[in-house]
């Protein structure tokens, strides 16, 4: 998916908020581990958020974000920013929205955050007028993870998990799993080649060859056997011959001959 992106706030007039903690920093902490685990998930991301310099007014800022966004072209915005109230009064997490496609996936971010940071899900807010996710032509969130002004929020806060909650909520894909390998099998042993005996037949069919080892076999077929042992021998029937060879290791042959 192309997914495009801005770090809240951080240039000219355009600041963000702090507490105990403070936006500009926090949402570019957790932001950039967002984008590289959509990244590794395949996405194509394309920041959008405006330099520090020039300094921006606060208008600027917010076209720069929107018209780089609508450039791009891509299938969800994403603004990531922190919370901010009064000390200690407001608390948990939500995902501002303006339209219905970006209320399905603020739900989704607003729950995982809760779960995945234990924080009090606040849940999606419609906020139609936010210049953001007002003018960008693709469905847009804006994640409002924790209040940066509530010790408490700000006790929970952990870069790797947030940024985690927000992948899965966009993607359903959990990136703090690693993935179950099943170890291939192990190759068994190579089996050794069988092998034939070599030791020397008798019967009454054997005609032993003297001074050499070979000897002759009558089959009950009327086939005449000539052999050097039991894995090389020809074998002569009416109007064919077959010779078999094999070098007792695993390598060997066979051929007819006939008319």
């Amino acid at each position: 998916m192309k997914t495009t992106y801005d770090f809240g706030h951080g240039t000219g007039q355009d600041r963000g908020a702090s507490g105990y903690r403070n936006e500009e920093h926090d949402c570019r902490e957790y932001g950039a581990l967002v984008i590289k685990k959509l990244q590794a998930l395949g996405h194509t991301c394309y920041n959008c958020t405006p330099p520090a310099s020039p300094a921006l007014t606060l208008g600027q800022s917010l076209a720069y974000r929107v018209n780089k966004a609508n450039y791009y072209g891509s299938q969800l915005h994403i603004c990531m920013h922190v919370n901010a109230y009064k000390i200690d009064v407001a608390t948990g997490c939500e995902v501002e929205y303006a339209s219905n496609s970006g209320k399905t996936y603020a739900d989704r971010v607003s729950a995982e955050i809760s779960t995945f940071l234990g924080l009090t899900n606040r849940g999606a807010k419609l906020q139609g007028g936010l210049y953001v996710l007002k003018y960008t032509s693709m469905p847009a969130i804006l994640v409002e993870p924790f209040f940066c002004d509530n010790k408490s929020d700000c006790s929970k806060y952990n870069a790797e998990k947030l940024a985690t909650a927000i992948v899965k909520g966009i993607t359903g894909i959990d990136t703090s799993v690693t993935p179950k390998v099943t170890p291939k099998p192990v190759a068994s042993a190579v089996k050794a080649a069988p092998q034939y005996d070599e030791s020397m037949p008798s019967g009454s069919n054997i005609f032993n060859i003297p001074n050499i080892h070979g000897y002759i076999e009558e089959t009950t077929d009327g086939r005449l056997i000539i052999h050097k042992d039991r894995g090389n021998y020809v074998s002569i029937g009416k109007g064919f011959a077959d010779l078999y060879w094999n070098d007792n290791n695993g390598h060997g042959g066979h051929k007819r001959i006939s008319d």
